[in-house]
């Protein structure tokens, strides 16, 4: 009798103990259920590029205003642009990024797309809130109406332009050739050369390392101003008809054919080279010249030459036929040659 209480004793100091420990138990498994995930959260600032998942090229078009302004960002590849006389815009790309469109702005007329910028991806079909927009592959080209603006920046691009009205090639590097752009040119390129020919308009050329040529351009409204420069490399312009030319090279020869115009101002500089100007021998403007380690000859008789040497330059003035034009000539370490065409 006295073992059988013992016992029973025991069972209800177990029972009890463990209606004690339960709610600690209890306790302890809702924390390992309710245990937070931690999640790293993504990178904002992290731009996703974002490529055709096939090898098939990437083709589309969008129909746009006549007088349409054309924006695009290339990342790398061979960009061609070409004017042609549809109101549409035709974007392919072969080996790299998807196309798309994005319109920033309609006429208020006609209600047609009129400032468009051209997306590495295509919106429709891409959700990523900061896909890269830079166009890239083998080959890009671009259809766009003649009477279109286009604007590229780039890093790594071969960018050639053809029969727009107006152009502005803002790239890390690569090699720029601009044809039949109708009012005006602005061009950039770290690393590469600048060729622009039969165009018009005010035009500002410049490059890091590289060449610069122009032939057969023209101002299209009064006072339109041509410039170039170049920090090591050499400048060639011929049939250059800008009244205001502006001409620098650090490193680097510059050559100059043709015609001077009535009244124009050109003004051709470089530090460390060769200044060739070759004219038609009944040429008609006012004579400027600085020139350091070097000399300076003319195949074409001057008039009223006044040569005044300075302590680091020789300096010197001169006049041919009216002086209709004012022609200044600067070379720290170089020669200066007029030459009769």
């Amino acid at each position: 009798m006295i073992r059988k209480n013992i016992i029973a004793q025991k069972i209800c100091l177990l029972t009890f103990t463990l209606f004690l420990l339960a709610p600690f138990s209890f306790l302890s498994a809702q924390i390992v259920e309710v245990k937070p995930k931690v999640v790293i959260a993504p990178n904002k600032q992290k731009i996703k590029a974002v490529f055709n998942e096939n090898t098939q090229s990437a083709e589309k078009s969008i129909a746009v205003d006549a007088k349409v302004n054309v924006q695009l960002c290339v990342s790398y590849g061979k960009l061609k642009v070409n004017g042609w006389e549809r109101n549409e815009i035709r974007a392919f790309v072969d080996g790299g990024s998807q196309v798309g469109f994005r319109v920033q702005q309609k006429n208020g007329q006609n209600g047609m797309p009129i400032w468009v910028i051209v997306l590495g991806f295509d919106s429709k079909n891409n959700n990523e809130n900061r896909a890269n927009e830079c166009l890239s592959g083998e080959e890009i080209e671009l259809d766009v109406p003649r009477g279109a603006t286009v604007n590229v920046k780039g890093s790594e691009s071969e960018t050639t332009i053809d029969s727009v009205r107006k152009v502005t090639v803002l790239i890390d590097g690569g090699d720029i050739f601009l044809n039949n752009i109708a009012q005006g040119i602005e061009a950039r390129t770290f690393q590469g050369d600048v060729t622009v020919e039969n165009s018009s308009g005010a035009m500002t050329l410049t490059c890091t390392t590289g060449n610069i040529v122009a032939f057969d351009v023209s101002a299209s409204e009064i006072g339109d101003v041509f410039k170039a420069k170049t920090n090591s490399g050499a400048i060639t312009l011929q049939k250059i008809r800008h009244r205001q030319t502006e001409v620098g090279s650090n490193s680097g020869s510059i050559r100059f054919n043709g015609e001077f115009q009535s009244g124009g101002q050109y003004n051709l500089g470089t530090q460390n080279g060769s200044i060739l100007i070759s004219i038609p021998e009944k040429s008609s403007f006012k004579l400027n010249a600085s020139y350091g380690f070097g000399v300076f000859n003319s195949e074409i008789p001057l008039q009223n030459l006044v040569k005044s040497p300075a302590p680091r330059a020789q300096n010197l003035s001169a006049q041919l036929g009216s002086g209709d034009a004012t022609l200044s000539l600067k070379t720290v370490s170089g020669a200066v040659h007029i030459r009769k065409q």
